[in-house]
Order: C-alpha cells, then sequence, then structure tokens
C-alpha cells in the first residue's frame, strides 16, 4: 500500500467508514455492512465506465485530460440521495448502489456513475467561473447528461432512456416553455419543482448533443475550453439556441 492509501486508512479507521476496497487506479470508501459482493461489483462499473468515458473524450485530439491529478475515491454515502461529484471523490448513494445490483433495480437505482465520472475526466473552464452565485456547470452538466445517456447500462434520470431531443420537447410542455439556456444553470438550482430541474438538465445534454451533431467533438471541446462559441462555430450563442430549439419544436406533441 503506498503512503497515499496509507494516510487514507488512518483517517478512515477513526470514521464511520471502516473498510477500503482497492482497485487497479482507485479505491471504494465504504461501511462495513455493504457486502463485498456489492463493493467489487461496483467497482467493475466504475472500472468498465472510466475507460468508456476516457475513450470517447481521447478521440478528439482537443482533450488534454483533467485538472484532476489525485486517484479516483468512489465514496458510497448513506446520507446522499442523490450522486455528486466533489473533485476527485464522487458519492453515490448506498440505497441506490444495493438496489441496482438486485433484482429489484428501478428508474431509481440509477448510480450516475458515467455522469459524475465525466465531471472527473473532463473540467470545463467555465466550471470554476460564478454564475448566479453557482459554478457554471452549464458545458459540463451538459456533457455529463449526454454521456450519461449515450453510454449508461440503464435508463435514468434525467432522460430516462428517451431521446434527448424528444425528452426536451415534452418536458418543457409541463413546465410551459423551454428555459432560456442562459438561465438553466440558475434553474437547475433554485426550480421550485422537480420538473424545472429535470428540464434543465435536458436542455444542457441536449444542447451538448446538438453542438457535437452538427459540429463535431473537437469543436466542442474547444467551446468546453473556453474558446469563443462564434470564433468555432461561425454563430453567436443565441444563434445556436434558435437553431436548437427550432430542432427541438418539431419534437412538440
Amino acid at each position: 500500500m503506498n503512503n497515499k492509501y496509507l494516510l487514507i486508512s488512518l483517517l478512515l479507521s477513526a470514521s464511520t467508514f471502516a473498510d477500503t476496497f482497492e482497485a487497479d487506479d482507485f479505491i471504494i470508501e465504504y461501511d462495513a455492512d455493504v457486502p463485498i459482493t456489492v463493493v467489487e461489483q461496483l467497482a467493475s462499473r466504475v472500472s468498465e465506465n472510466k475507460k468508456i468515458v476516457k475513450a470517447y473524450l481521447s478521440q478528439s485530439e482537443e482533450y488534454n485530460g483533467t485538472l484532476i491529478q489525485e486517484d479516483l475515491v468512489v465514496f458510497i454515502s448513506k446520507k446522499r440521495r442523490t450522486p455528486y461529484q466533489d473533485w476527485n471523490t464522487i458519492h453515490i448513494p448506498e440505497k441506490r448502489i444495493l438496489s441496482a445490483f438486485s433484482s429489484a433495480e428501478s428508474e431509481n437505482s440509477g448510480m450516475a456513475v458515467i455522469h459524475e465520472l465525466t465531471h472527473v475526466y473532463a473540467v470545463s473552464d467555465f466550471r470554476k467561473k460564478k454564475k448566479n452565485g453557482y459554478e457554471d456547470r452549464f458545458f459540463d452538466d451538459g456533457l455529463a447528461v449526454f454521456l450519461q445517456h449515450r453510454f449508461g447500462e440503464s435508463p435514468e434520470y434525467p432522460d430516462f432512456g428517451q431521446d434527448l431531443y424528444r425528452a426536451v420537447a415534452e418536458t418543457s410542455v409541463s413546465y410551459g416553455g423551454l428555459i432560456p439556456l442562459t438561465e438553466s444553470e440558475n434553474v437547475r438550482h433554485s426550480a421550485k419543482t422537480g420538473t424545472g430541474r429535470r428540464l434543465a438538465y435536458l436542455q444542457e445534454g441536449a444542447f451538448t448533443q446538438f453542438l457535437i451533431e452538427n459540429y463535431g467533438l473537437n469543436q466542442y471541446l474547444k467551446i468546453y475550453a473556453g474558446e469563443n462559441i462564434q470564433a468555432v462555430t461561425g454563430k453567436s450563442f443565441s444563434e445556436l439556441e434558435n437553431d436548437w430549439a427550432a430542432l427541438i419544436s418539431s419534437f412538440e406533441p
């Protein structure tokens, strides 16, 4: 065990988390009452999903790796209700993990492993910039939603396996219209209904899909890295939003 993992183990020994599972290039922290067979299944899932995320991103010559240099930590959380990423650590609710690897798997079993790994291995230029008091994760969550939709093992939030464009169109009807893309992050954080939050996520993923389909992954990652969107695409953000909205309108009931 190297010094870093030894330090982690010593810290964990003083906490409520009693066990650490060491995979090839990441660790899983978990409570002793989680069956080791489940931990091993999760480790296999994370390992497979890491390869998928990195392979997809590495198709592009614009992908230069991640700012996050620390080894990945997967934290099986008893407290969290939804998956979450904090720098090199992804938190996954214990209840979802137990459900995902049981015969009772349902749409509430989604672990969003690819989504959270995307946050670790693709950090946009916008993430640390504040927007309405929050980190600006518009492009980060857009890419994460898109890759989870594209490569996830099972249907889960926010699209539950439905085409992203169609999901946006149908959810926007329930919400009362599309959210202006420049307001999607604010709505995602402050929405008074689950519909608003879900629509914001869906729109970010669907707009990412639109950009990649129309301009390619290389050009998209230039935007992701902070290059001017009009210089990359030849259109302003508002012009691209209008084009995207016109596409979405073709899916409305």
